[in-house]
């Protein structure tokens, strides 16, 4: 039973942050504060049922490691502070032996779509040599700057991740469902 709450709770939690993420180029915090506390209720429960507080201590434990691991591309603009909490969270539900795989999903997601809408705004060269001098530049300079230049780039170059790791997260669930 609780893992099919648990599933559909970060269904919902993934949904919900996709339809801002695409609405908004975000993910407020205060959906990813509630979407923590939910989880914690959840861990909660399970710990009491237990009798052990290790389930919360490894819940809070995977949620910062994704933030610690995550949180370089966030420094560097290449991806949103929520696209990394939301990170956090597919790991704290799932684990990290099935949160990885799910997050890899939606990043593979992401750069399927991200390639597909460079071809069509006709844009592969001029986003590649963007790419390419930015990291050439971070390692000569050692100088860091974001990456994503609103001025420069537009809406346009934007990909929402989160709809991304809500497609890698339901990837995963069909594919439970297909085995």
């Amino acid at each position: 039973m609780f893992i099919f709450i648990s599933s559909g709770l970060l269904l919902v939690i993934l949904a919900v942050g996709a339809w801002f993420d695409i609405r908004e180029q975000r993910v407020p915090n205060w959906w990813c504060i509630l979407a923590c506390a939910a989880g914690v209720c959840l861990t909660w429960q399970t710990a009491a049922g237990e009798g052990s507080a290790w389930p919360l201590l490894l819940y809070t434990a995977r949620l910062l490691v994704v933030a610690a691991v995550w949180f370089p591309l966030f420094r560097l603009r290449m991806i949103g502070a929520g696209d990394v909490k939301l990170m956090a969270l597919i790991v704290g539900f799932l684990g990290f032996g099935t949160g990885v795989p799910v997050i890899l999903y939606g990043f593979f997601i992401g750069a399927v779509l991200a390639f597909l809408k460079m071809l069509i705004c006709r844009n592969l060269r001029q986003r590649l040599t963007f790419f390419f001098a930015y990291i050439r530049r971070l390692f000569l300079t050692k100088e860091v700057l974001p990456y994503y230049q609103a001025a420069r780039d537009g809406k346009n170059a934007v990909i929402p991740l989160a709809a991304c790791l809500l497609g890698g997260y339901v990837w995963h669930l069909l594919a439970g469902f297909m085995s």
